[in-house]
């Protein structure tokens, strides 16, 4: 099966879970609706750009992360299967990201440009009702996970990863959890022996 019929029918799939269209309207949505691969390594965002396009990850791992001026990254968080990519809410007062993204596997998606997410009320009907799904769905998992990761030690991140997004362990570079976890390499690895 090629990457676009299998994307079309995940998207699907989801939309029958969150919307409240019927078969005939999500048929005729999913055929309006681009759906792109982007090979592991591709640079979706750069910090500094300007945003240009929103996601819906339907297959993959993408990465956000920070460069500060020495160029050292800091993972602030990871997007994988089915899950949506607002870049609107990642750009500073200047319209500049924040953040980079980047494809930690191949991966297939939805791209949406940014023009489209921010004039909602010039889309047709079904497409805005996805989209504000979509991100209302990240912008709420986006609040609960912050929240409880900043106030937690440490050897409590390691284990609320292993508790809660067990599939990053299988998925994503030690060294880039270990970035994401605010910790060493070398204590990410202490903790997997001890903890795991």
């Amino acid at each position: 099966m090629n990457y676009i019929v299998f994307g079309k029918l995940i998207l699907a799939e989801t939309l029958k879970k969150m919307t409240d269209l019927n078969n005939d309207d999500i048929s005729e949505l999913i055929t309006q609706i681009p759906i792109q691969k982007y090979k592991k390594g591709t640079v979706l965002l750069k910090q500094g750009d300007k945003p240009g396009m929103s996601y819906y990850l339907i297959k993959g791992c993408v990465r956000q992360y920070v460069s500060n001026e020495n160029g050292k990254e800091t993972t602030v968080d990871f997007y994988i299967d089915e899950q949506a990519i607002n870049i609107v809410s990642y750009a500073n007062e200047d319209g500049d990201s924040m953040y980079s993204l980047a494809c930690l596997e191949d991966c297939i998606m939805v791209s949406c440009p940014e023009v489209m997410t921010r004039d909602l009320d010039n889309t047709q009907p079904e497409f805005r009702e996805m989209l504000k799904i979509f991100f209302q769905k990240q912008f709420i998992d986006l609040q609960k996970n912050y929240a409880s990761f900043k106030a937690q030690l440490p050897e409590e991140r390691f284990q609320a990863l292993v508790k809660n997004r067990p599939e990053l362990l299988k998925r994503v570079p030690q060294t880039i959890l270990s970035s994401y976890l605010d910790i060493t390499p070398e204590t990410f690895s202490r903790y997997k022996k001890t903890l795991m």
